[in-house]
């Protein structure tokens, strides 16, 4: 990938910014995905990935924990994405495979009991869907939703797009029309400036410094 792909290109201009508001954002990434795993995620999950998602994989494999790695001394760590860790693709294959069983489990007439609770933010053209086969987790909260990549999206929106789901997230919404427009509005919003909790302030090594844009989850 050239460095001035759109999405090289958003990907580096992110974690810049991230920088700049004292988070160790290119500490974070881990290194770029195997492509015969990436193929192989597609094949099981039936999902061509856009090339916008291809195009961050070959870039990182998701991140390193959003959180202390064990005992000993270990730097300060962050998320990549709003209250969100950037999944690898071994990891977001296992929670699709989860949405997978699910749908097994409960049936379509069970999934629709699931999709009556859902709403849609205004026009977005998002489905009204619980979770849907065709969306790809990308990261994840400490609850258990997702920022995903929409692959089958509603009439109107764009295959790619990154959209909110999850157990406690009953409005669906889209985020940005796909991965390199949802990093630029993420280079472009108000990120905090980090700051190391209050009850370790004389170990900076042991800090985990969270942030969050609510209005891009």
């Amino acid at each position: 990938m050239t460095p001035d792909h759109p999405v090289a290109a958003a990907w580096s201009d992110w974690l810049d910014i991230l920088t700049v508001a004292g988070y160790p954002a290119h500490a974070m990434p881990r290194p770029p995905a195997d492509p015969e795993e990436l193929a192989d995620a597609q094949i099981q999950a039936r999902i061509r990935f856009p090339d916008e998602l291809r195009g961050l994989y070959a870039l990182a494999d998701g991140q390193f924990p959003g959180f202390p790695r064990g005992p000993g001394p270990h730097p300060p760590s962050t998320n990549l994405f709003p209250t969100s860790d950037f999944l690898t693709v071994a990891d977001a294959l296992v929670h699709w495979g989860g949405w997978k069983d699910l749908h097994a489990e409960y049936g379509p007439s069970g999934i629709a009991d699931f999709d009556r609770n859902i709403t849609v933010r205004g026009d977005d053209p998002v489905r009204r869907e619980y979770w849907n086969l065709g969306w790809w987790p990308l990261a994840m909260d400490g609850g258990g939703n997702f920022l995903a990549v929409d692959t089958d999206p509603a009439p109107g929106g764009a295959i790619g797009q990154v959209i909110v789901a999850g157990p406690d997230e009953d409005e669906r919404r889209v985020l940005g029309t796909g991965v390199a427009d949802y990093l630029r509005r993420l280079t472009a919003s108000d990120v905090p400036a980090a700051e190391f909790p209050d009850e370790d302030p004389d170990d900076p090594a042991a800090a985990v410094l969270w942030w969050d844009v609510d209005e891009l989850r």
